[in-house]
């Protein structure tokens, strides 16, 4: 296995030997005296295959510039300087079809606005990273805090930083939740946490026994269920939508406390 991994990381970093070394290899070879370049020699030089030239080639990337007399492709200087630019563009993380577009349009907006594009993607990348490891740090730091730390805890964490993702809020709604709950003591919400999951319990035995939501204490219980719900989430319409649909693409997650899609709409009858 080891070799395996050794012999992954020598090709890597041949890899990015050859990449860096390309410019200077076309340059030197333009100033000398080669003027027609084989597809095996290009191969060579540049460290792709035969077969992704030949892709580039079908696709109408990279097409070479001559031909031998039985058909052979045969690249020029030229078409040199513009491999050299579809693996810079390659390199930044454009699509084969975002570079082909820039290539056929040069001078253009619409090359200019794939770039800006990818540069918007970037961005949005690093925002999701840092706010990754912001979200590991804080966990890092919760986890120090305590000597021992449940596995259920433990999962109930990862459960939220996962429900706080871009991908359900917003960078303004996610300041919102963190700036309401630093105004809570730990001691605090792990009570209403407790009587959070009490409560839901009795509602479920409620439940199991037949009582319809209709039922005055199950109503009594679903008020005092919404009460400390309330109490420990932002009075933000907003969010409470963006929760729900976290809640309904993740059914089971941990931090449901084992209420399903049942017992939710049991509460939601009761609540009328």
């Amino acid at each position: 296995m080891k070799q395996v991994v050794k012999s992954v990381e020598e090709h890597i970093a041949l890899n990015k030997v050859k990449s860096r070394n390309f410019c200077k290899l076309i340059l030197r070879d333009v100033i000398g005296v080669k003027e027609y370049w084989k597809v095996g020699e290009l191969a060579t030089l540049t460290g792709l295959t035969i077969r992704t030239l030949r892709y580039y080639d079908q696709i109408h990337l990279f097409s070479p510039s001559e031909f031998t007399e039985s058909g052979h492709r045969l690249y020029t200087k030229s078409d040199l300087t513009n491999l050299q630019q579809i693996l810079s563009l390659k390199q930044m993380g454009l699509s084969l079809d975002d570079i082909k577009t820039v290539m056929m349009n040069k001078e253009e907006s619409s090359a200019a606005n794939i770039i800006e594009s990818q540069i918007g993607r970037l961005k949005g990348d690093i925002h999701v990273q840092e706010n990754l490891l912001n979200e590991l740090e804080i966990t890092l730091k919760i986890i120090r805090s305590k000597e021992i730390m449940s596995v259920e805890e433990i999962t109930q964490l990862l459960g939220a930083m996962k429900m706080y993702q871009d991908k359900y809020f917003t960078k303004l709604q996610l300041d919102s939740i963190r700036n309401f709950y630093n105004n809570f003591e730990e001691e605090d919400l792990e009570n209403a946490e407790e009587e959070f999951k009490r409560v839901l319990e009795k509602i479920r035995l409620e439940k199991e026994k037949g009582n319809p939501p209709t039922n005055r204490n199950v109503k009594l219980l679903a008020e005092e269920w919404k009460r400390i719900l309330q109490s420990t989430t932002v009075n933000d319409p907003g969010i409470w939508k963006q929760a729900e649909k976290f809640h309904a693409e993740n059914p089971g997650n941990e931090l449901q406390y084992g209420m399903d899609a049942e017992l939710y709409k049991y509460i939601q009858e009761a609540l009328k």
